[in-house]
């Protein structure tokens, strides 16, 4: 499925932005360069949070496994551009997964392991998915109960594990042909660059959760990117602990890992003292990390002065503001690089990087302003997208320094639209084609030579808990259901760990009283994910409004300070 214009491609294609790999044939060239290198690792403690054992597989051990699950999904009846939802651990079963269904042409919807019901429902309404592929055990209880019932009989159903009603891929027979009948169909088929490999889900800038289509040729540009930042080399060695389901672990290690035919070592969940045994004893290059673990680290160095970390080159860190100490800390006492990672899964690409930005004090605040007339940067990326800044209220393009404005981006890491959402893609892109990223930024100051954006903050509202997106608009209206309250809305509020935390202020009849409980208590019926729940409750008489109607968020985040 091709959902890119032609003259797009063509044009991406002719400067040389856009080349023929996908997912699949990158995997091939390691195997065929790499065959017997090991290539994947569980994390250690793998049997303590799902089934199995910690394993070790190189490049031709998951060969294997890519050309068996193929079969099977074709044997089952899956075929090119069919979709199927994609709910796994970090465990080395979601890797092989990416690339057996990419192997078969297949689009891959990956969503986190914190989804329950109420957002597989919405997702199965959305991109009505042929299938769906969970893990059986999860945190010793049985993750697919419940789940079960967002499907109908017509949905196939796989998992790693056994799991009532669900195909066992671990065990699930291969016919007496299959592997040869699925090759033959590969064969017959044609799965190009420009194919939509996944549909990842973003809260966006529009409030409600979007499907992001994503081509090979989409990723990959963001895998260069990525390549430069961690200043990656052939048989480098990256620890992934984000999720496997979006921008941050997608382009930046399961791309990154097959383009330099290294070793991607697993990580789930978070659990700080294994994640620094595992960039020890397992001579990490390359890993990413939230700014809050970074200043933890700092303020408790026996937790890894006794490591040994001389492998470690650097460290991409992002989703919150970094801390300049932080930045200058690491690099000038522990000979270690943190690069500034600002990005997106609609394509969005901000990258801070010591070849480009030498003092970790401007590193820790500014970004290069990538594809701006005047300016030279290393990072490739630079030269495949344009960017500029739009004043909201007049709507014209910011020049000069200290007014904040919407950052916009085009170019070869932007997708082409929210999944069949025709309205919403009006307004996120402007008449030239910029993505509107929602998030605003100013021009630094003449005593930099106005080179670098410094992020000021969101244009609308959305929280951001530990990294995962939250749309306060969706909480409103599921609170607006619960028998105790009038009226409601939900803000973030500032956390020094996670970033935000999700605050809901309420007003309710005299006399009422209403508990934070209640509130966790109803959405964990709904079968919301747990960590979209409140953390914070304020009662007050009337919520905060503009002349309009709009609730002022701005005005509810001081209650919670």
């Amino acid at each position: 499925m091709i959902l890119t214009p032609q003259n797009r491609i063509k044009d991406y294609t002719e400067k040389g932005w856009w080349g023929t790999d996908t997912l699949y044939s990158l995997f091939v060239d390691a195997c065929n360069e790499s065959g017997e290198r090991e290539a994947l690792v569980d994390a250690p403690n793998r049997n303590e949070f799902t089934s199995g054992e910690p394993r070790r597989l190189t490049f031709n051990q998951i060969k294997t496994e890519v050309d068996r699950y193929a079969s099977i999904f074709y044997d089952a009846g899956l075929r090119k551009d069919d979709k199927i939802v994609l709910q796994l651990p970090n465990i080395v079963e979601l890797a092989i997964l990416y690339i057996a269904l990419s192997k078969i042409g297949i689009i891959v919807s990956p969503i986190p392991v914190q989804y329950g019901k109420y957002e597989i429902t919405k997702i199965i309404d959305d991109i009505r998915p042929k299938g769906y592929i969970g893990i059986a055990s999860f945190n010793s209880k049985n993750f697919t109960e419940g789940i079960r019932d967002a499907f109908t009989d017509e949905h196939i159903l796989f998992s790693v594990g056994d799991a009532e009603g669900f195909i066992n891929i671990d065990k699930e027979g291969l016919g007496e042909n299959s592997l040869v009948d699925s090759d033959a169909y590969i064969q017959s088929i044609t799965n190009s660059a420009n194919d939509i490999l996944t549909i990842c889900w973003t809260s966006g800038t529009t409030g409600t959760p979007k499907g992001v289509p994503r081509s090979h040729n989409l990723w990959s540009t963001m895998a260069k990117a990525a390549y430069h930042l961690a200043d990656t080399q052939k048989g480098d060695i990256l620890l992934n602990p984000f999720p496997l389901v979006n921008m941050a672990s997608i382009g930046g290690f399961l791309f990154n890992w097959l383009i330099c035919k290294g070793k991607l070592i697993q990580h789930h969940p978070f659990d700080l003292n294994i994640y620094l045994n595992q960039l020890s004893e397992e001579k990490v290059n390359y890993t990413i990390a939230a700014p809050a673990i970074m200043n933890m680290l700092l303020n408790n160095t026996p937790l890894f002065e006794n490591l040994d970390l001389s492998n470690l080159r650097s460290i991409g860190c992002g989703g919150a503001p970094l801390s300049e100490w932080m930045v200058k800390t690491f690099q000038e006492n522990h000979d270690i690089t943190i690069q500034n990672i600002f990005g997106s899964n609609e394509g969005m690409t901000l990258l801070s990087t010591r070849d480009d930005v030498e003092d970790p004090k401007l590193r820790a605040v500014y970004f290069p302003r990538f594809g701006v007339d005047g300016f030279d940067w290393n990072n490739p990326i630079s030269k495949t997208v344009k960017t500029k800044l739009i004043n909201l209220e007049s709507n014209e393009e910011i020049f000069s320094p200290a007014i904040p404005g919407e950052l916009l981006i085009s170019g070869s890491t932007v997708f082409d639209g929210y999944w069949e959402s025709p309205e919403a893609n009006k307004d996120v892109f402007d008449n030239e084609g910029y993505f509107r990223t929602g998030d605003m930024f100013e021009i630094s100051s003449d005593a930099t030579e106005n080179k670098f954006y410094k992020y000021c903050g969101r244009c609308k509202d959305l929280i951001i808990r530990g990294g995962m997106n939250i749309s306060p608009e969706e909480l409103d209206y599921l609170l607006m259901s619960h028998p105790l309250i009038l009226d409601v809305a939900v803000t973030g509020y500032e956390d020094e760990l996670l970033g935000e935390k999700v605050g809901v202020v309420a007003v309710v009849s005299d006399g009422t009283a209403l508990e934070l409980t209640e509130i966790t208590d109803f959405l964990e019926e709904l079968g919301i994910a747990k960590y979209k729940f409140p953390e914070d409750i304020r009662i007050i008489k009337e919520l905060p409004r503009n002349p309009v109607g709009k609730v002022l968020r701005r005005e509810l985040k001081v209650l919670f300070s």
